[in-house]
C-alpha cells in the first residue's frame, strides 16, 4: 500500500507542478499579431514589444538566454533604428542599426573602460570617429572596416 501512495505522490506531484515549472513557449501575453506583446521562442529568447503581422516591428526589448540584451527599434524582424545592445562581457553599443547590424553614429562602451564614439558600417568603425582609451587618451580620424586609415584634422 505505501508503494502505490509514493507512485500516486509522485504523478499527482507531476500533474500539478511540473507544468508550472516549464517556461511557456509561444505568445504568452498581449497580442503577438498585431500589438504589443511577450514572446517566448524555443531558444529561450524572450521578446516583449511591437508586432505587425506576426513580427517583430516598431518598439521592443530582447533578451537572449546568456542575458544578451537589446532594447530598441526593430523593422521587419531586425534592429533597425535607434538601440542599445549589451553582452553577456559587459561591452554596450548604442545608436543607429541597420538590417540587424551596426551602421550609423553610434558609442561603443568596452568594459575595460575604453570607448568609441563615431560611425559604424556593418558592425565596424567606419568613417570619421574618435577612439578614447581609459586613461583618457585619444585618437580621432578616420576608420574604415574597423581600422584607423588617418588623422582627422578638423
Amino acid at each position: 500500500m505505501k508503494k502505490h501512495s509514493i507512485i500516486f505522490t509522485s504523478i499527482l506531484f507531476a500533474i500539478i507542478y511540473l507544468p508550472s515549472l516549464a517556461q511557456d513557449t509561444g505568445c504568452t501575453s498581449g497580442d503577438c499579431e498585431n500589438g504589443k506583446g511577450k514572446y517566448v521562442y524555443t531558444n529561450g529568447y524572450i521578446y516583449e514589444g511591437d508586432f505587425v503581422k506576426g513580427i517583430r516591428h516598431g518598439r521592443g526589448y530582447l533578451k537572449s538566454p546568456e542575458g544578451e540584451t537589446y532594447d530598441g527599434m526593430w523593422v521587419n524582424d531586425q534592429f533597425e533604428g535607434q538601440g542599445t545592445f549589451l553582452w553577456t562581457s559587459g561591452d554596450k553599443y548604442v545608436g543607429a542599426w541597420k538590417c540587424g547590424v551596426r551602421d550609423g553614429y553610434g558609442i561603443y562602451f568596452y568594459v575595460n573602460g575604453d570607448k568609441y564614439t563615431g560611425y559604424f558600417k556593418n558592425n565596424q568603425f567606419h568613417g570619421k570617429g574618435t577612439y578614447t582609451w581609459a586613461d583618457g587618451t585619444s585618437q580621432k580620424g578616420n576608420y574604415k572596416d574597423g581600422e584607423f586609415i588617418s588623422i582627422d584634422n578638423e
